[in-house]
This record gives structure tokens, sequence and C-alpha cells, in this order.
């Protein structure tokens, strides 16, 4: 997730590596922050509470797709017809809830069974569907831009699969732990990367992408991770287990830092701070869930492949 820090310090390199002195924590962009963070945690464990019932999970992800996905063109191609824009909005917010309606009959299933391929192929042909909207424009309109369609059908991707992601991990038969857990996790591991880069970060991670990412900052998120995912067996079957608190730990500080610098890439080449004003302190919704897309992608195909050998899913 995208941090909203204090100004850059002076820094030097060696060995390869930028250093540079912490940066320190701002009271007042803080206190926005917690606040700010406090509201989305209550809805989004609202929702993963109540899950995929009433499609209360599904029209949250729905929404975030419209207005990731209208941040995403907005930042990318600001100038974009009006056509390719539309079908991204669509097909983006079309994702989650084609995903629900495909998982109704047999949602206790993972990807290898009915219920997830049945979730599977129904994405697959709307993905198809989508690609075929974008060649006919393209084929059918002297002025439209091959640049705007494929911007357009990457953003609906970048934010509508890995929302669907999501909600598949919650129709798993311990879906609302792990749900919960991979949610929770990212919030931890995101916490733990600022409070501890802010105050010990020297070691810069990736000083032309995103410079106040430090390795000191990593190393935490890498804790604070491993720290959820050692309790969510307990909670499942109450057994702790190193495996899967190592595995899962690692697979969110990671696919979390891969987000984060994603969205900070895309930010940086446009010459804009934040994706979006409407959560202060942290700015737009694509900066609140940049880590969330890549690691409910990653958790899920790890679950799916090999949750039960992790004893996190049921045979």
């Amino acid at each position: 997730m995208t941090h909203t820090e204090p100004s850059h310090t002076p820094s030097h390199s060696a060995h390869g590596i930028t250093i540079g002195r912490p940066a320190g924590i701002e009271p007042v962009s803080f206190r926005k922050r917690v606040i700010t963070g406090a509201i989305y945690a209550v809805v989004m464990l609202g929702c993963l509470l109540i899950g995929n019932r009433f499609f209360v999970l599904p029209a949250l992800c729905v929404v975030m797709a419209a207005i990731g996905t209208f941040e995403f063109i907005r930042i990318c191609q600001p100038d974009m017809n009006q056509t390719p824009r539309i079908i991204g909005l669509v097909m983006a917010m079309s994702l989650p809830l084609i995903t629900t309606v495909a998982r109704i009959q047999i949602p206790e299933l993972p990807i290898l069974k009915t219920g997830g391929l049945i979730a599977l192929s129904a994405l697959f042909f709307a993905v198809l569907a989508g690609m075929l909207c974008y060649l006919t424009w393209l084929a059918v309109t002297p002025t439209a831009r091959a640049r705007d369609a494929a911007l357009s059908f990457f953003g609906a991707l970048y934010l509508g699969m890995p929302l669907s992601c999501l909600i598949l991990i919650r129709a798993m038969d311990t879906g609302l732990v792990l749900a919960v857990t991979t949610v929770v996790s990212i919030w931890v591991a995101d916490s733990f990367a600022y409070i501890g880069g802010s105050l010990l970060g020297r070691h810069k991670l990736a000083p032309v992408i995103s410079p106040k990412k430090s390795w000191e900052g990593l190393l935490f998120s890498l804790a604070g991770a491993i720290i959820i995912w050692y309790l969510a067996p307990l909670i499942i079957n109450g057994r702790a287990s190193i495996p899967v608190a190592l595995t899962g730990g690692i697979i969110v500080a990671f696919s979390s830092l891969i987000g984060d610098l994603f969205e900070s890439r895309i930010k940086r080449e446009a010459g804009v701070k934040d994706s979006g004003k409407l959560l202060p302190g942290h700015g737009g919704i694509l900066d609140r869930i940049d880590s969330l897309l890549f690691t409910s992608v990653f958790i899920y195909m790890l679950v799916s492949i090999v949750g039960t050998a992790l004893g996190i899913v049921s045979p």
C-alpha cells in the first residue's frame, strides 16, 4: 500500500545500496492514516464476515473494482476515449459478479474441484467477451487508438481478477478465516513496514521507484505477516503451523511489496503522488488496495493448490 510519509532525507550509496536517515513519523499524517484505515477496516471486515450472502462482499468488490479502474485509467491515460473507458469499467465490475454467480452452486469447493472450475471458466469467457468488445471497437472506429484499448483491458484485469480471487477465497470451507487472515496480515505487514521503516529505515529498497521503502521496513513487514499467519491454523484446527506461518508470511510480505511498487511505478511515470483523494491519509482506492490486488491472487493459488497439505483447507 502507498504510504503518506515525510519528505525525502539525504542519502548516499554504499556497495550498491542507498543509505539514508530514517524519515520519522509525522503525527498529523499518521493520525489521518489511522482514522481512515480504521473506517476502511470496519467496512472490509464486516463485508468479509457476511461474505457472499446477499452479495455483500461482491458488491464491495464491484465498487472497489470500478473506482480502482477509473483511477488507473486516469493515471495512465487521462485523455482516453470514452468507449474503451466504459468497456474497462463494465468489465472490471462484471468479473467479481460473474465469479459470485458461478460459485453459488458449489461454494465450498476450491480451484481444482467443480465449483472452482465453473468460476474460472466463467471468468475466462468474461475476459474473452471483453476482448472481443475492444477488438470490435478498434475495427469499426477510425479514431480508435490501440493503446487506449490495451490500457483499459489491462486495468480491468488488474482490478477485476484479484478481487474475484478474494471472493473465491471467502467461498472456501475455511474461507472466513483465510480471507480475514489474508486481509489482516496485509494491514499488519503494511503497518509494521511503515513504522519500522520510518523509525529505523536506512537502507533504501527501491530508491528510484519508491524512495521511502527500506530493507528494514521489509523485515518488519515480514515479521508482522508471519505472526498473523502463525495464528491462522490455531483458529482453523487448533494447531499452530510453522510451515503455514512462513509460507503465508513470506507470500504476503513480498506480494504486498510488489503490489505497492507496481502502483508506485505507474504513478511516478505519470507524475502523480496519489491515485485519488477519496481516502484522507491514503489517497485513492488504488492506493489502499494495491497490496491486496497482488496478495489475493498469490494466496488463492497457494490455498487452492497446497491448502489441504498445509492443513488450512478441508480435504
